[in-house]
């Protein structure tokens, strides 16, 4: 799902994509997009981008867009930096030019009943839940709907990474819950081709994804950790605002399952936060992109839902209980396949190949 629309004559297609024209634009994009008389599209149901071309142009995808935007005044891509980036709440158009303007409302809380707790307009019986008994809740509702929505419109082959960690897991368990066929892969380090060694130098998710010889969908953990508080960094600014510090709550849990990942990649980072409010927390979880589809590899992932981040404004016991050892988490295994929490690993990616983190451990 990388493309490139441009009106610059001299533009050059350096990464070998395919090439539509409509009047004065090249519009260029990776394979395994369906083509219409005016239009392209690929994704799945809940990551997908639409481009209509007829006297404007129009970018749709869905509501968190899953892959980044760029624009100047000639070119709008989602894998080549331009001048101007496009936050996710953002709508790109053109229309004699290129146009930006913002959905309403976009970082509002949803529609709920009265206890603020569904996340729908009525009552479906969370109000009397203590706090981790509905966070369980929330998180097994979302990730179901998503998975349920994904199962009923796929028509591709399932694959899911041969790997055993939380998030991964936590995604599988989902899968065998609903009785949905897959295969698992183990994910092979290859020679990346120029378009995919662009997009890994910028987003690390990419060294973590391998190109397939045909179209098939891979079903990842990717956002889990964003999403559903094991993000040490996002929850460090939730702690600090409680007067509590996140290093100090690490250090007196030296066994615990996130522990290792947490020293590698975000002691440093945590040390030096100057914390910012929930709701900006909320914005950096939603503009927190890491990997999309390319070429024939699609992917999917349960995780990425604005509905989650009401589980920001849990009691610390549950953030802290989530954050070291993914408890939360350890609890929607054990419903939906309690079989595989056998199969998790000790610590967060101790057993992953060692170039899966070589830009996140560069940075930091």
């Amino acid at each position: 799902m990388n493309f490139i629309i441009t009106n610059d004559a001299d533009y050059k297609n350096d990464f070998g994509l395919n090439e539509i024209y409509h009047k004065n634009f090249k519009i260029l994009f990776d394979n395994n997009w369906t083509k219409n008389d005016n239009s392209i599209s690929k994704g799945t149901t809940n990551n997908y981008c639409t481009i209509k071309f007829d006297d404007t142009i129009e970018i749709t995808h869905n509501e968190v867009r899953d892959f980044p935007l760029w624009y100047n005044e000639n070119t709008c891509s989602n894998f080549t930096k331009l001048e101007n980036y496009v936050p996710v709440d953002g709508i790109l158009n053109y229309n004699s030019k290129w146009h930006l303007t913002y959905k309403k409302g976009f970082y509002d809380k949803p529609k709920s009943c009265g206890c603020g707790r569904s996340t729908i307009g009525r009552c479906i019986g969370w109000h009397s839940f203590d706090e981790e008994p509905y966070a369980v809740a929330l998180i097994k509702k979302v990730l179901l709907d998503n998975t349920k929505a994904f199962l009923k419109d796929n028509t591709l082959d399932i694959l899911v990474p041969n790997n055993n960690g939380l998030d991964t897991l936590t995604v599988r368990s989902v899968l065998d819950y609903l009785d949905a066929d897959y295969k698992l892969f183990d994910i092979e380090k290859q020679d990346y081709k120029k378009l995919q060694s662009t997009l890994e130098s910028n987003y690390y998710g990419f060294n973590q994804i391998q190109e397939l010889d045909s179209p098939k969908c891979v079903v990842t953990g990717f956002y889990g950790d964003e999403y559903i508080l094991r993000n040490p960094y996002y929850v460090q600014n939730i702690l600090k605002n409680r007067e509590q510090d996140i290093i100090k709550i690490f250090d007196a849990k030296p066994d615990c399952y996130m522990r290792n990942f947490f020293d590698l990649v975000y002691r440093e980072k945590c040390k030096k936060l100057e914390p910012v409010s929930v709701d900006k927390v909320s914005q950096m979880i939603c503009n927190d992109i890491q990997v999309w589809h390319i070429n024939n590899t699609m992917l999917f992932t349960p995780f990425k839902d604005k509905r989650l981040l009401k589980l920001l404004e849990c009691s610390s016991s549950v953030i802290v209980n989530q954050v070291t050892d993914g408890k939360l988490s350890k609890i929607v295994i054990e419903h939906f396949n309690k079989d595989l929490l056998e199969l998790l690993d000790n610590n967060k990616n101790s057993n992953d190949p060692n170039w899966f983190w070589q830009k996140s451990r560069s940075l930091g």
